[in-house]
């Protein structure tokens, strides 16, 4: 089988450990067994030998004193008696020597093995002296013939010690060993087989379904496990096969949704960890890119100006949902808002976020999700708007103050008053009402000319007389300021379809502001002329006044803007160079342009296309074929 995978080294330490353990138990307790065992066996048998040994002995002497009680008691020759005991000492190797004796302790023969006694003087020897006495009535009174004196040598004995001894250590030694070798072997077989099983687990729990064991080198219970664990394994792949379109689906649905989601989403854990990040959420937050913002903090996420903006929003909800083991108690003193939002002001945007709890399937918290989007604009559009009141008020303010000053005066001491300081008071009434009258006009074009359905009524005119009207009725302005108001108009202009009352009111606005912004004896000019190969025509104001930085130039257009600069502080609404641009683009779908730059002059104007108008169905506003549409840019930088 192959090596255990490195993924689970405590498992594998864990199971050689406990393996290591029995198998050192099991050798230890076999071990001992056979010593116990060897142990009794081989003193059992020693014991046995020396009592066997014994009695051999005993039986051998006896047998010699009674066959030479019969010769020393008998008519035999004295020679027979010498004979039959060397016939003694050299059929037992372990008669070492025999002598016998008479009554009288007097030898009467004696024969000694002699080459056991000069090679092997230190071996021990055992003296067996035994009476010699007749069978029947004889020489003597109490028939006793003598002694005999019969001496055995222990080599037999000690040879069959030594022989036996090795016999049993033989024996046990090798049951011992064949024993600890089949005990090692089991263990190691069983060790291999569970690696097998392990790596099998492991590869399944990585993902690898479909994974077999190879059960035939397996065995027992073991192949039972296995093929167990391979039909497991068969169905985990057949259920991954069945289920991963449907999971892909999901996945790639999902990812869409975000990624398609025009608003920032940013899931985290419960470390505020980034773990899922759309494009938006990229954008918005500034990060290169999903992979890069992956595993980051959001607590640590600083703005430009090094500014933590996400970690007390973050503490603030942790508050509001604790951890696992406080949720419970949580949950049984507060019914919080699952829903937290919070405003950021960033340097360069603002933003509103929303916070919410991911929930496991034990209702514990696991991570939110924080929705960012973006309200820079509509912060701006706040503040205009705020603005806006405030200078409205103002402008209103002041006009009407004039008149009801200078009503006053002329109610309670107009007899008092000459005939010219009478004429001045009541221009002066005259001109603030006119102030106040353009004012309250623009509040209601605004109101009026923003809203969607709103539909005006065109004709085919001249515009020649429009501007020369419009030129004529704010003459007076300019001559106030000691400035020079020039026309040129191209002679036999085209008549186009336009609505001459608010085409009227944009020249005014544009003509105006050239009078605010341009010093004492400055220079303003109209001019009208059809370009684009007589496809549009352009009505341009330009003047000698302030002009305006670059950076203002795209906003110039917007509702509520205005540049405030050192050099001026002309008070208005906001609203009139906003209602050009809707009058112009909405409602007669041309285009408005400005090119300034600042402390030189602008030339503010306006593109409306020549020909019919086409109305398409649904769309509350004419539109122009593609015939005579054109495109033109809103701004450029600077007047050359």
């Amino acid at each position: 089988m192959g090596n255990m995978p490195s993924e689970n080294p405590q498992l594998i330490h864990k199971l050689f450990s406990s393996e290591q353990k029995i198998l050192a138990a099991i050798v230890s307790t076999i071990t001992i067994f056979f010593i116990a065992v060897s142990s009794g066996i081989y003193l059992n048998y020693q014991h046995t030998l020396e009592d066997n040994s014994a009695q051999m002995t005993n039986m051998a002497a006896n047998m010699v004193a009674l066959a030479g009680s019969e010769h020393i008691g008998g008519d035999f020759p004295e020679y027979e008696v010498q004979s039959f005991t060397d016939n003694v000492v050299r059929s037992n190797p372990d008669i070492v020597a025999v002598e016998f004796y008479d009554k009288n302790n007097q030898l009467i023969y004696k024969s000694i093995r002699q080459s056991t006694l000069t090679t092997d003087n230190s071996q021990n020897i055992t003296d067996h002296v035994l009476p010699l006495r007749q069978r029947a009535s004889g020489k003597s009174a109490d028939g006793l013939l003598g002694t005999v004196h019969i001496k055995f040598s222990n080599k037999t004995l000690k040879q069959v010690k030594t022989n036996s001894n090795w016999i049993i250590f033989s024996v046990f030694f090798t049951a011992w060993l064949i024993s600890v070798i089949a005990v090692s072997l089991n263990s190691f077989l069983i060790k291999k087989h569970m690696q097998a099983l392990v790596q099998g687990v492991s590869r399944l729990s990585d993902g690898d379904f479909g994974h077999t064991i190879n059960e035939k080198k397996l065995w027992g219970d073991l192949r039972l496990l296995a093929s167990a664990f391979n039909a497991m394994s068969g169905k985990l792949q057949s259920y991954q096969v069945q289920n991963l379109d449907t999971i892909t689906f999901e996945r790639n649905k999902l990812k869409t949704i975000l990624l398609s989601i025009a608003d920032g989403v940013v899931v985290c854990n419960t470390q505020a960890n980034i773990t899922l990040i759309n494009d938006a959420a990229c954008t918005i937050l500034g990060y290169k890119s999903s992979d890069w913002a992956i595993n980051t903090s959001l607590k640590d996420y600083t703005t430009v100006n090094s500014v933590r903006c996400f970690q007390s929003i973050i503490k603030a909800f942790e508050k509001e949902h604790p951890a696992a083991e406080e949720n419970a108690k949580k949950k049984e003193t507060s019914n919080s808002a699952q829903l937290l939002t919070h405003r950021v002001e960033m340097p360069e945007k603002t933003l509103k976020l929303m916070l919410s709890p991911i929930h496991d399937n034990d209702d514990e918290m696991s991570g939110f999700v924080l929705i960012l989007h973006d309200v820079t604009k509509e912060a701006e559009v706040d503040k205009m708007k705020t603005n806006f009141i405030s200078n409205v008020s103002h402008e209103l303010r002041t006009p009407v103050t004039t008149i009801k000053s200078y009503v006053d005066t002329l109610y309670n001491h107009g007899s008092d008053l000459d005939g010219q300081t009478y004429n001045e008071f009541v221009e002066t009434i005259n001109l603030e009402t006119d102030r106040l009258k353009k004012l309250v006009n623009d509040i209601l074009d605004f109101s009026r000319l923003d809203e969607g359905n709103v539909l005006l009524d065109r004709e085919l005119l001249d515009i020649t007389p429009v501007i020369n009207l419009t030129v004529k009725s704010v003459g007076v302005l300019a001559e106030q300021k000691n400035i020079t108001l020039s026309t040129t108009i191209e002679s036999n202009l085209p008549k186009l379809y336009i609505n001459s009352d608010s085409i009227e009111r944009v020249i005014r606005n544009l003509l105006s502001n050239a009078i605010k912004y341009t010093l004492e004896n400055g220079r303003i000019k109209v001019r009208a002329e059809v370009i684009d190969n007589g496809k549009t025509l352009e009505v341009s104001v330009q003047d000698t006044g302030i002009g305006i930085a670059d950076e203002h130039l795209p906003n110039i257009f917007e509702r509520f803007y205005r540049v405030e600069t050192k050099v001026h502080t002309v008070k208005g609404t906001g609203l009139g160079l906003h209602l050009v641009k809707v009058a112009v683009e909405k409602h007669h779908q041309g285009q408005v342009f400005v090119v300034s730059k600042e402390g030189e002059g602008s030339t503010f104007g306006f593109r409306i296309p020549l020909g019919e108008p086409v109305l398409p169905s649904g769309n509350m506003g004419y539109t122009f074929s593609d015939e005579v549409s054109v495109e033109v840019p809103i701004y450029t930088s600077t007047l050359k």
